[in-house]
């Protein structure tokens, strides 16, 4: 099955809820991308970007669900990860985009590196955007 991935800048869970039908309108400030994991990619990037323990960021769940039971489905990307995200710069996030990729090639999954570099630069720009505006950010999976 396939998916769209759109990160996208919400005031509030409220607001972010409110779109999980119809998706982040031209209000919204997102980023779309598809066919992914989005769950393991929040938890990897997370441990790559806070030098956390991968299984325990598994073992805790994952992103909060802010709406939805299935498809379509909006979560919460985790306040540390959006705040690690815009404080990072352009090394950190190349870094950050090749072991990424790594990891994913370990589970058999190849990642485009343009593909993954520019994933990485564009959901950090929505972080920082969202720290400037003291918004959260999320993620739509239709």
């Amino acid at each position: 099955m396939s998916s769209i991935i759109k990160f996208f800048v919400a005031p509030d869970n409220a607001a972010a809820a409110s779109v999980v039908e119809s998706g982040p309108g031209p209000g919204f400030e997102s980023a779309t991308y598809g066919n992914f994991d989005v769950w393991s990619t929040l938890e990897e990037w997370e441990s790559l970007l806070m030098d956390r323990d991968l299984d325990e960021l598994i073992a805790g769940g994952g992103p909060d669900v802010v709406s939805g039971d299935d498809r379509p489905l909006v979560l919460l990307v985790p306040p540390d990860l959006t705040k690690a995200l815009a404080d990072a710069g352009g090394e950190t996030l190349g870094r950050t985009a090749e072991r990424w990729i790594d990891l994913r090639s370990e589970e058999g999954e190849a990642i485009d590196d343009d593909l993954a570099h520019e994933l990485v630069g564009e959901v950090a720009a929505l972080a920082a955007n969202a720290a400037r505006t003291k918004s959260s950010l999320y993620c739509r999976i239709c």
